[in-house]
């Protein structure tokens, strides 16, 4: 047996100040969007890179990301990876728009050397998708178009900017009708089945979703499509830590599991429920109204700004929870407001109402520890299983979902303050562990500096 190296940083969330910046925002058709992209780029070139995912969607359109970070094109050993994702749904549009004024932020804060967001840049990759289904927002938009009276407008962009798009569902799906928040491998199915085990699988589910990528998952009898294929594989094959997909019709952070075993609505908790707690309201607490118990969207009732998904309504092959179970990333869905397709005169207030709680939810990227596991030589070590057992009372309770090392030896594990048991295992090695104990540092946001 080869005894194995496990090196341990304790992370901690840190400061973020905004400066308050002003920033014009308006709706952009999917080609003005990339062309802010490569805008950013060009003002910015030693920080980003502009990359397109393997396949586009039904209508032929390229989900583009722009990366933030001091060595954009690669991974570096010991930076975590962060990513958002908007505009899912393509009446659901807030995000998209928040996305290319946050990609514009960070550039620019950059370059005047605000040095919380250089903190930032320098110490994470950022990955930002602000269209992952360009067709249907090009559906919700024309249909907005020819619905509206004859003479009302001179154009599109002007209704877009003074009503925006008033029905709920058309594009909300891509051009296949199919909502791609249904369409991801159904992995909730697996781990309850595992769960009923005493000795289970508990993390990156991804035999079941080879076998299963041709004919859909089992929640709805839909082939999987092009976007989700793409977005699963991209999840599946880069080393995110930290994420959230952007939505709108209600306002809240909504955390897993979003389904439970049997389908119904019911609190159903993941075994990280309490960090989960911690990172939604690292966004709610931080946004200027998600966490007011006054809700302007419906009657539903959120304590904190939160929910755990199945609690809200069951969520069946979403992309939330496949994230969790297929890789080593944890991610949230973000609910921005009541409106799906506001007007674009609105979308500035969105932004400052928001821009915090963007900043501050990356920053929870670099919550708990990190560390290299190598072998005796100084080799890093692929694929080593991270098992934590945290402290309560006087006991040990084992955290039922472990993280892997990724092909440097570098991993990834966020955690609440405690004492733990950091265990690693991987089979022809002897496994090691260590005791730590995590104090994340408190801090607070200055939207006014």
């Amino acid at each position: 047996m080869v005894s194995v190296s496990l090196y341990v940083v304790l992370l901690s969330s840190l400061i973020v100040l905004s400066t308050g910046q002003e920033k014009h925002v308006k709706h952009h058709n999917t080609q003005e969007v990339f062309d802010i992209l490569d805008r950013i780029h060009d003002k910015c070139p030693d920080i980003t890179y502009i990359y397109d995912l393997p396949l586009k969607s039904v209508q032929k359109r390229p989900l583009r990301v722009i990366v933030f970070s001091d060595n954009p094109k690669h991974h570096e050993v010991l930076e975590p990876e962060f990513k958002y994702v908007g505009n899912m749904h393509g009446n659901e549009v807030v995000g998209r728009e928040l996305l290319l004024v946050l990609a514009e932020y960070l550039c620019d804060e950059y370059q005047k050397g605000n040095e919380q967001i250089k903190n930032l840049v320098d110490n994470t990759r950022i990955h930002l998708m602000p269209i992952m289904n360009p067709d249907g927002w090009e559906i919700a938009a024309q249909n907005a178009w020819n619905s509206t009276k004859s003479g009302e407008f001179k154009d599109i962009e002007t209704m877009l900017q003074e009503q925006g798009a008033l029905d709920w569902q058309v594009g909300r799906t891509n051009a296949n009708g199919v909502d791609l928040n249904r369409n991801f491998p159904n992995l909730d199915k697996f781990i309850y089945e595992y769960n009923r085990h005493a000795s289970h699988r508990n993390n990156h589910l991804d035999l079941e979703t080879f076998l299963s990528l041709t004919s859909g998952n089992d929640c709805h009898d839909q082939p999987y499509q092009p976007e989700t294929v793409t977005v699963t594989f991209w999840i599946m094959q880069n080393p995110f830590v930290l994420s959230a997909n952007l939505h709108n019709g209600d306002l809240v952070a909504n955390y897993p599991y979003d389904d439970s075993a049997n389908h119904l609505q019911m609190y159903s908790p993941s075994p990280d429920d309490s960090l989960f707690q911690q990172l939604a309201e690292s966004y709610s607490h931080t946004h200027s109204k998600m966490q007011s118990p006054k809700k302007p969207c419906s009657s539903d009732v959120f304590p904190e700004g939160i929910t755990n998904g199945a609690a809200w309504y069951p969520v069946c092959g979403g992309m939330q929870d496949f994230n969790y179970l297929a890789s080593n990333c944890f991610e949230l869905t973000l609910e921005l407001g009541c409106q799906k397709f506001p007007p674009g005169k609105d979308l500035a207030g969105l932004w400052e109402d928001n821009k915090n709680a963007l900043l501050n939810f990356m920053w929870q990227t670099h919550v708990g520890i990190k560390g290299i596991i190598e072998d005796e030589d100084g080799e890093p070590i692929y694929n080593a299983s991270i098992k934590v057992y945290q402290q309560i009372n006087d006991n040990w309770k084992y955290i039922d979902h472990d993280i892997t090392s990724n092909p440097h030896g570098d991993y990834y594990r966020l955690l609440t303050d405690g004492s733990y048991a950091i265990q690693v295992k991987k089979p022809g090695y002897e496994s090691q562990t260590q005791y730590i104990n995590i104090h994340n540092k408190e801090h607070q946001v200055d939207a006014h500096r």
